[in-house]
């Protein structure tokens, strides 16, 4: 993979065979990515990391983001708390923006699965729902503690959910 961050071949010239650099997964895959690396995709805007590769692998069309209204949600909960206002200074304008953003280059499903895989953080179980309803084959997160130690996600009647790490 590119140093510069543009995704490489593994040995096609088919662009399903390219990988990401931001997360190993293949180019213009659906992917779920968990809402901590989308809040910090924005926050860290200033800095090169993993998390802005991921999001603006989102606006290039490299990376084709699923979400729910749930994840969304979340998303603008977290940027609404006082300790991410904070370190942000986002106006609650910039915020709905954000969010309208992301709604608009997602593929949204409406949040009608319920599972619970991760009993030990049921918040969790969200993320892999809409996984599973979208028919995403992955899943980009650095929880390392619930979501990484599953690695695949195998339901009946359902693709396999690849469970991925940025970077």
């Amino acid at each position: 993979m590119a140093r510069d961050g543009r995704a490489t071949s593994i040995g096609s010239t088919s662009s399903w065979t390219e990988l990401s650099v931001e997360s190993g997964v293949p180019v213009r895959a659906r992917a779920v990515l968990d809402s901590n690396l989308l809040i910090r995709g924005l926050l860290r805007r200033q800095r090169r990391s993993t998390a802005v590769a991921l999001l603006d692998a989102i606006i290039d069309g490299r990376l084709r983001l699923v979400t729910s209204e749930y994840l969304l949600a979340e998303v603008d909960r977290t940027l609404r708390e006082p300790e991410v206002r904070a370190l942000s200074s986002l106006s609650d304008v910039q915020i709905g923006a954000f969010v309208t953003v992301l709604r608009d280059l997602a593929t949204v499903v409406a949040g009608r699965y319920d599972v619970a895989l991760v009993r030990r953080d049921p918040a969790d179980n969200p993320v892999l729902a809409c996984a599973l309803e979208a028919g995403a084959r992955f899943v980009v997160t650095d929880d390392r503690k619930d979501l990484l130690p599953l690695k695949v996600v195998r339901l009946s009647g359902h693709a396999p959910v690849q469970i991925r790490q940025p970077g």
